[in-house]
């Protein structure tokens, strides 16, 4: 029992250390590549999932299924990313240029449009929102739970318009078609951001923002960030794991964490953050949608003419 309670009090010390040491360590012998480095995803998710599923033991399932839903959004929009627009934003030297890569780089390479994505890809698609909505969700339910507030649901219409937000959306929009105009070519990674995290927000935040454990969404994303400066800026980037396009972005880089011709643009940083809001808003939304009072129609847009 005290093992028990030291592992759900501090057991995510160790399991942060890990995370980074693991990859690092591989690193330091020469054995790291684009999938070995996904154990700085699959290691939180090893201690995350049965906390989460010991917290959610005595439950209704609601939270679980929220879980569920969550992911599958957020691995659908990545699927959209790399599959099907991920020929104007993304590279993949070992599959879209072999000679540019050394041979075995990838396990597999999957076609797609215009293109092909490595199996790692999907791989990373599966694991990341996984371990974000997990981290929230045990920030939430259990080191941050007295900041959880209260799900007052009865009175509560889940779909509405938040005009601020909608007005950040049309102004992405604007920017990205200035963009377009000044550069010559579209910001497609940009309008992308924009779609996949101000449109639901726009729809979403006014009433689930209420819902929401804001510290430990802010605990989260200080998590994916960290993970994803080791990750991505400190080893994919210099390793040609991937690269972006720059006729796809704004034109904006991070010099510090670009390599040559292996740019950093400002929206590979910007997405984690984004990613994080996301999946945030999307757990907390399936989660009061599964434990609505109302049925679901009007739970979703309230007793019409009201």
């Amino acid at each position: 029992m005290q093992m028990r309670t030291f592992w759900m009090n501090l057991g995510w010390l160790v399991v942060l250390v890990l995370t980074f040491t693991v990859p690092l360590t591989l690193d330091a012998y020469g054995r790291l590549n684009y999938f070995t480095s996904l154990t700085m995803w699959l290691i939180p998710i090893l201690y995350l999932w049965p906390t989460f599923n010991m917290l959610t033991a005595n439950g209704t399932g609601r939270r679980r299924k929220a879980l569920l839903g969550s992911v599958l959004s957020i691995v659908g929009l990545g699927i959209v990313l790399d599959f099907l627009i991920g020929f104007l934003t993304l590279r993949f030297p070992g599959c879209t240029d072999p000679t540019v890569a050394p041979t075995g780089r990838y396990l597999l390479c999957l076609p797609a449009v215009r293109g092909s994505i490595p199996i790692e890809e999907l791989l990373f698609y599966a694991m990341g929102p996984i371990a974000m909505v997990l981290a929230y969700a045990c920030l939430d339910e259990r080191w941050l739970s007295k900041y959880n507030p209260p799900d007052d649901l009865l009175n509560l219409k889940l779909i509405q318009i938040s005009p601020r937000i909608a007005a950040v959306g049309v102004a992405g929009v604007v920017v990205a078609l200035i963009l377009w105009r000044i550069n010559g070519t579209f910001p497609t990674y940009f309008l992308f951001l924009v779609a996949g995290a101000v449109l639901p927000a726009m729809f979403l935040y006014r009433s689930i923002g209420s819902l929401t454990n804001w510290p430990a969404f802010a605990v989260t994303t200080l998590y994916v960030i960290l993970t994803s400066v080791i990750w991505e800026a400190t080893l994919a980037i210099p390793r040609l794991w991937w690269g972006y396009k720059p006729s796809g972005m704004i034109g904006v880089t991070i010099a510090a964490w670009s390599r040559g011709d292996s740019i950093f643009p400002v929206e590979a940083a910007v997405v984690w953050v984004f990613a994080s809001f996301a999946s945030v808003l999307t757990y907390e939304f399936a989660k009061a949608l599964t434990h609505h009072p109302k049925p679901t129609r009007i739970a979703l847009f309230g007793v019409k003419g009201s």
